[in-house]
Order: C-alpha cells, then sequence, then structure tokens
C-alpha cells in the first residue's frame, strides 16, 4: 500500500508544476513571468526600495533628512540600479525572445518603483540621480576599455 502511494505521490508531482505555470507567450504568462522576476528583485532589494519610499513624508513633501540619508548610500543605490539594468532587465528580455514580442515586458526602473509604492515626487528627485550615476558609470568603464 505504502509503494503505491509513493508511486501515485511521485506521478502527480510534475501535473502540479505545470498546474500553477500559464501557458507560454499568452497573457497570463506574460504576467506571471514579468511578477515573478520582479517580485524576485523586489524582495532582494526591500531595504532601499522602503528607502525610497520614505523620501516624501505624508503630506508628500520630500523629507530633506531621508534625502541625505539616501545620498550617503549612494553606492548601494548605484548598485540597485544597475541590478535592475544587468539582471532584471536581461531576464525580461529573455522571455521576450521566447515569444517574440516585447510591448507588455519591458518596464522601466521607475515604473517598477511606482508599482511598489515610490510616490512621484520621490521619483522625479532620484530618477535623474540614477541615470547620472550610471553614465558616469558608463564613462568610466568606456575610459578604462579604450586605454
Amino acid at each position: 500500500m505504502k509503494r503505491l502511494f509513493l508511486i501515485l505521490a511521485i506521478s502527480v508531482v510534475p501535473l502540479a508544476g505545470c498546474a500553477t505555470t500559464p501557458k507560454p507567450c499568452t497573457q497570463e504568462w506574460v504576467d506571471y513571468k514579468t511578477d515573478r522576476i520582479l517580485r524576485k528583485f523586489a524582495s532582494e532589494n526591500r531595504f532601499i526600495i522602503n528607502d525610497l519610499r520614505r523620501l516624501t513624508n505624508a503630506e508628500g513633501d520630500l523629507n530633506t533628512f531621508a534625502t541625505i540619508q539616501l545620498m550617503s548610500r549612494a553606492d548601494d543605490l548605484q548598485r540597485f540600479a544597475d541590478s535592475f539594468q544587468t539582471i532584471v532587465l536581461p531576464e525580461l528580455q529573455q522571455a521576450v525572445d521566447e515569444c517574440g514580442r516585447s510591448e507588455e515586458f519591458v518596464p522601466a526602473l521607475t515604473g517598477f518603483l511606482r508599482e511598489e509604492g515610490v510616490s512621484e515626487d520621490a521619483l522625479e528627485w532620484v530618477a535623474p540621480i540614477i541615470g547620472l550615476m550610471q553614465d558616469m558609470r558608463d564613462d568610466v568603464g568606456n575610459r578604462s576599455q579604450s586605454m
């Protein structure tokens, strides 16, 4: 009897995996893949996302102390932006390549942060800084390669 139960249990496990993953390239699959990739990124970067949420107070004004505190962590902010660009976007691109269309996938970092509850005022403040940091990093990388 135990043997029959074990065989039945083993044969059902693959079916459970099929039931949870939507059919590839459907809108449900796009939502599933995007959510899975972004949820992992969010959980790995929860600390910095929470700091970005705290950039504005309850009235929606920028919190001076929080902005200074965040700028003291410029390296963390840079790693956050870099990991979005080097991990999240390639994973999304891989899913796009699998289906051959991109319009449902490619989220901007600001769009992701907006979904995570970061206010528009905070995004307006931090987005140019992240962009500048990216440009500076790219310039340093390009100079190193040409030497």
